[in-house]
């Protein structure tokens, strides 16, 4: 769980250039330095880790740096830096900052899973309505923001070293003046959950399929998907009974049965469930479809990048999604084609239709 502050963070950012922070996690990130039309730009290089995954993350950094880049060279030239907030075997945060000679200072902040590359959205913690009340509760401590934008959601956001979800604010968003930075630390408003010790780790005693967790402070959710309401936390090695199944945006849930009784959702990726263990899917009036976004798009024997190619996806081509697992650092998505085959795709590339 995220590291309760006693207080609400609140700081102008009036960040100057200097000494990137990357020295402590210098095995992990590197700099790549570039002048660029009267544009100082330092940018960050994840080296360490899984190579597929840091193409991705090296791809988004390089985008949000290009950005700002041309921005600051429309702005008279300026500088370009970053730093690194949190850095694990889960997870990296850093923020991008542009400082243009004419202007006003702008920071990004982005996010990503290391497993994937993938960049982790603001809804992976918490969901639209809960983002606008945490972002109220931190706002309301300045004086001179205006009642009516009380309720507006951080411009950007970063993870820091305490695992604090931070909120970033241009400062004309929710103030009546253009120069500065935000932050709120979104994270000073979660519930204390209390957790009585438990030593070997809560086990379902009833019938049925187990499973288990695998991972520290895996959130329990409401429903399948990430702007799902959080219930609570699981513990590590904690056995559930396991329901059924579903597939949200090609992410696989489960739902699941603590000892306690109480039910409720939690991401494949962190409950184990014995191989060859059928669990049955939701029950829906109408099948999940999805549409094909790339060309030249596999579909494999497995969800693997190791399993056999057995056809190709054309661009646009509609699919009924049937299942989700994970597998060679990445996620996947099982699915069936209009002439009855049924293999799996890369998540990546498979859009989930709205029905």
């Amino acid at each position: 769980m995220l590291k309760k502050l006693a207080t609400v963070l609140l700081s102008c950012l009036m960040l100057s250039y200097g000494t990137v922070a990357w020295a402590a996690v210098n095995n992990e990130v590197t700099t790549v330095t570039r002048n660029q039309k009267k544009v100082a730009i330092e940018c960050p290089k994840v080296i360490s880790g899984n190579n597929a995954a840091n193409a991705k993350i090296n791809g988004e950094l390089n985008r949000v740096v290009e950005n700002y880049a041309t921005e600051a060279a429309s702005l008279g030239g300026g500088k370009i830096h970053y730093d690194v907030h949190k850095c694990d075997k889960d997870l990296i945060s850093f923020t991008i900052v542009m400082t243009p000679k004419q202007g006003v200072e702008e920071t990004s902040g982005v996010t990503f899973e290391r497993a994937t590359g993938a960049v982790r959205p603001l809804s992976y913690y918490y969901n639209s309505s809960e983002l606008l009340t945490r972002s109220a509760d931190g706002l309301k401590y300045l004086y001179d923001v205006d009642t009516a934008k009380v309720k507006t959601a951080p411009d950007a956001y970063y993870i820091d070293t305490d695992s604090n979800v931070i909120g970033i604010y241009h400062a004309g968003a929710i103030l009546d003046k253009s120069e500065g930075e935000i932050e709120i630390n979104l994270s000073a408003a979660d519930p204390v959950i209390e957790k009585a010790p438990v030593t070997p780790p809560p086990t379902y005693i009833g019938t049925g399929d187990k499973g288990t967790i695998t991972g520290t402070d895996v959130r329990m959710r409401s429903g399948a998907g990430l702007d799902t309401e959080i219930m609570g936390y699981f513990e590590n090695g904690e056995t559930v009974k396991v329901v059924k199944s579903d597939v949200q945006a090609g992410m696989k849930w489960y739902q699941v049965t603590r000892s306690d009784g109480t039910t409720g959702w939690v991401s494949a990726d962190y409950c184990n469930i014995p191989e060859g263990t059928k669990v049955p899917t939701t029950t829906v009036t109408s099948e999940k479809k999805g549409r094909i976004t790339g060309t030249e798009v596999r579909m494999r024997s497995d969800h693997s990048t190791n399993g056999d190619v057995l056809e190709y996806f054309e661009k646009g081509e509609e699919v009924v999604i049937l299942d989700a697992a994970s597998g060679s650092q990445m996620n996947w998505t099982k699915v069936r084609r209009a002439n009855g085959k049924t293999g799996w795709v890369a998540s990546d590339y498979c859009q989930e239709i709205s029905q």
